[in-house]
């Protein structure tokens, strides 16, 4: 039971360094894009709203993603 309790943890944390990665990029990507959009001051600013829009959706999906995961590792322990 300790060795399926140990692999799952590891595919768990697997994971979690995964989800965190992502969401690291999202918000560099967000982060890159409004730097962007304050710098320029045309048409394009409409598909970078979009895009930083996009980039929060992400953010937001990847989060609870992450809080899912920590809930279910903190039950493991249990």
């Amino acid at each position: 039971m300790d060795f399926i309790k140990k692999k799952v943890r590891q595919f768990q944390e697997k994971k979690l360094e995964e989800i965190l990665e992502k969401i690291q990029f999202h918000e560099h990507m967000k982060n890159q894009l409004e730097a962007k959009s304050d710098a320029m001051f045309n048409d394009d600013t409409g598909k970078i709203k979009e895009e930083i829009s996009f980039n929060k959706k992400m953010i937001e999906i990847w989060q609870r993603n992450e809080d899912k995961l920590r809930k279910q590792m903190s039950e493991m322990e249990n």
